[in-house]
C-alpha cells in the first residue's frame, strides 16, 4: 500500500506564500540596485586608481548581478504547482540557478588569476591611491549591510535560494576585506600587496563557486546529503512517534529546489484492513508535510513486517485461488451455504484466512459449530500455505439499502 501526494498543499499560491515572492523580490531588486552601484564604482575607482584588487572585487560585483538575475528567474519558476510536463513540480530550476552560479565564479576566479598574475610581472607595480580605499571600504559595509538583510528574510520566510544568495553577499564583503588589505599594503610600500590579494579574491570566488556545484551536484544526483542531517533526523523521529506505527524502514530524502521529497516504509498491525492501513498512512504524511517546512511530497508504503532485510514472500496462493479451493471444501459441509466475506492476511510465517460464513438458520447450532470446525480443519490440512483460519458465521446480511 502507497500513500503519496501528487499536489501538495504548500503548492497551492496562498497569501503567505504571496508574501514570501513579494519579500524575496524585494530582496533581489535591492541587491541587484546596490551591486550596480558597487560594480561601476569599483571598476571605475579601480582603473582611476590604478588597483587592480578594486578592479577584480569590480567584476566580482558584477557575477552578483548575473547570480540575482539567475536566482530571481529560478524563484519564480520553482513555485509552479506540478503539471503533466514536470510531475515532479518545477523546484529543480533553483538548482539551475545554483550550478550557474557555481559555473560563473569559476569562469571569474580563473579571469581575475591570469589578470592578477600578469600585473605581478609589471615593473614597476603601480601603487593605488586614496580613492580606491574609501570605494573598497564603502563597498564592504554596503555587501555586509545587504548580507543580513537578505538573510533575514530568506529565514524568515524558509526561502533557501535567498539565504544562499546572502552568503554571496558575504564572500562579496570578505573578498572586498582581502581588496582592502592588499591596496593598504600597496600604500604603505608594498605594491605587490595589490595582485596579490586580486588572487586572493580569485581563491574565495573558486570557494564560493565549488559550493554551489556540489550542492548542485548532489540535488541532481538525488544524494540524501543535499538535505540538512537535522531534517531527516526529524522526519525519522516524527515517523516512528507516531501512533500505530510499529517502525519505519527504507527511508529515502531527495531534494528537488526549495522542497524534499520523502519515500518511506512503515509497519503496522498487519491485520488491520487496507482500509486502515491508508488511514494512518494519510494522515502520517499530511503531519510530516505540516511539521517539516520544505517537504512537498511523502510516499508513504505500508507493509505488514519489516521486510528490508527478509522480504515477503510472494508464491502464496492468491485469492482467487483461495475462494475456489474454499467453494469446494465448503460443500462437503451441510449447513454452511456461502462465503460472505474471506480477508486474507499474508505473514512471513504463512497465511491467516479471516473467513465469514452464511449459514442454515434452520440448522441446529451445535451442528453448525461441528461444520465449521469440520471445515476449519480440511482448509488447513489441504491449504499448507495456510497456518490459521478464523471462521464466523452469520444467518444473513443486509445493508443499508434494504434497512
Amino acid at each position: 500500500m502507497e500513500v503519496t501526494l501528487n499536489q501538495s498543499r504548500k503548492n497551492d499560491r496562498d497569501p503567505k506564500d504571496n508574501e514570501s515572492l513579494r519579500m524575496s523580490n524585494r530582496a533581489i531588486i535591492v541587491g541587484l540596485v546596490i551591486n550596480v552601484v558597487l560594480s561601476v564604482v569599483k571598476i571605475v575607482v579601480g582603473i582611476v586608481a590604478t588597483s587592480p584588487a578594486l578592479v577584480a572585487d569590480g567584476v566580482h560585483s558584477i557575477s552578483d548581478l548575473f547570480s540575482d538575475g539567475a536566482i530571481w528567474v529560478a524563484n519564480h519558476m520553482s513555485r509552479a504547482v506540478a503539471d503533466e510536463g514536470h510531475p515532479y513540480g518545477h523546484g529543480r530550476y533553483e538548482t539551475l540557478a545554483i550550478l550557474f552560479s557555481g559555473i560563473l565564479l569559476f569562469a571569474l576566479a580563473v579571469g581575475i588569476v591570469i589578470d592578477a598574475v600578469g600585473r605581478v610581472e609589471q615593473h614597476p607595480v603601480v601603487v593605488p591611491g586614496m580613492a580606491a580605499l574609501a570605494a573598497i571600504i564603502f563597498a564592504i559595509l554596503a555587501k555586509e549591510w545587504l548580507y543580513h538583510y537578505t538573510r533575514r528574510i530568506g529565514e524568515k520566510y524558509h526561502l533557501r535560494a535567498l539565504v544562499a544568495n546572502a552568503w554571496n553577499h558575504r564572500s562579496d564583503a570578505i573578498s572586498s576585506v582581502a581588496a582592502l588589505l592588499g591596496i593598504a599594503g600597496a600604500m604603505v610600500g608594498w605594491p605587490v600587496a595589490d595582485p596579490i590579494a586580486a588572487i586572493v579574491v580569485s581563491v574565495i570566488l573558486l570557494k564560493m563557486g565549488y559550493g554551489f556545484v556540489r550542492d548542485a551536484f548532489l540535488e541532481f544526483t538525488d544524494a540524501s546529503a543535499a538535505i540538512d542531517k537535522a531534517i531527516q533526523e526529524k522526519i525519522v523521529r516524527m515517523v516512528e512517534e507516531y501512533p500505530d506505527v510499529y517502525s519505519a524502514h527504507l527511508f529515502k530524502v531527495r531534494r528537488s529546489g526549495p522542497n524534499i521529497h520523502v519515500d518511506i516504509h512503515v509497519v503496522v498491525n498487519p491485520y488491520l484492513s487496507v482500509s486502515e492501513g491508508h488511514q494512518i498512512a494519510e494522515r502520517m504524511r499530511l503531519a510530516i508535510i505540516d511539521g517539516v517546512f520544505e517537504v512537498t511530497e511523502v510516499l508513504v508504503h505500508v507493509d505488514p513486517e519489516d521486510d528490508q532485510n527478509h522480504p515477503m514472500p510472494i508464491d502464496y496462493p492468491n485469492r482467487q485461488e483461495m475462494l475456489d479451493a474454499m467453494s469446494k471444501l465448503l460443500d462437503t459441509e451441510e449447513g454452511l451455504l456461502a462465503i460472505a466475506d474471506l480477508v486474507l492476511h499474508y505473514t512471513r510465517d504463512g497465511m491467516v484466512a479471516d473467513l465469514v460464513l452464511t449459514v442454515d438458520p434452520q440448522r441446529n447450532l451445535d451442528d453448525l459449530r461441528l461444520a465449521s470446525l469440520r471445515l476449519c480443519n480440511k482448509i488447513i490440512k489441504t491449504q499448507n500455505r495456510v497456518t490459521n483460519v478464523r471462521l464466523k458465521t452469520v444467518l444473513h446480511g443486509c445493508d443499508r439499502g434494504w434497512a
